[in-house]
């Protein structure tokens, strides 16, 4: 089947803010990402909920950051090397046709690391997966807010 000029697209972006002291010192993105679909994740989860089939949640609830750096495929289904995962949502709206998600860690709660990469989850069903090119490197002190905003279109 032929994709047609009018059929609807999911994507989105992430974008990452670095505090010290309750002060913004920097900010890195935005990073696009990669909607997976495969069997269970990302697209399939929600064509599923449209069709009534309420196997999987689709609510995302909690995200988690890695260190791989291959870029997103449909197939995934996990990230290519999670370091930290379980991170709570922080604070969900949408307005019109944009999700908005944010993720605020504190310093206590986020290993001073490098990650490039960031994923969604919806009861441990990855949604969402981004390379975060260049690297984030979390140090000492330093509080993070990830906010990623999912747009459909088409």
């Amino acid at each position: 089947m032929q994709k047609s000029k009018d059929s609807a697209n999911i994507g989105g972006f992430l974008t990452i803010k670095t505090f010290k002291d309750g002060k913004l010192i920097r900010q890195s993105g935005p990073f696009k990402n990669k909607v997976v679909s495969s069997n269970g994740y990302g697209r399939n989860l929600i064509l599923r909920q449209m069709a009534g089939d309420t196997t999987y949640p689709i609510e995302i609830d909690s995200v988690s950051v890695g260190d791989g750096a291959v870029a997103p495929v449909d197939g995934d289904t996990a990230l290519g090397n999670s370091l930290v995962s379980g991170i709570n949502i922080t604070n969900m709206t949408v307005v019109n046709n944009v999700l908005t998600i944010d993720v605020f860690v504190a310093d206590g709660n986020l290993p001073d690391d490098t990650y490039s990469e960031f994923g969604l989850f919806a009861n441990g069903r990855l949604i969402s997966r981004i390379i975060i090119s260049p690297s984030y490197t979390k140090s000492t002190g330093e509080d993070t807010l990830f906010t990623y905003e999912m747009t459909m279109t088409g």
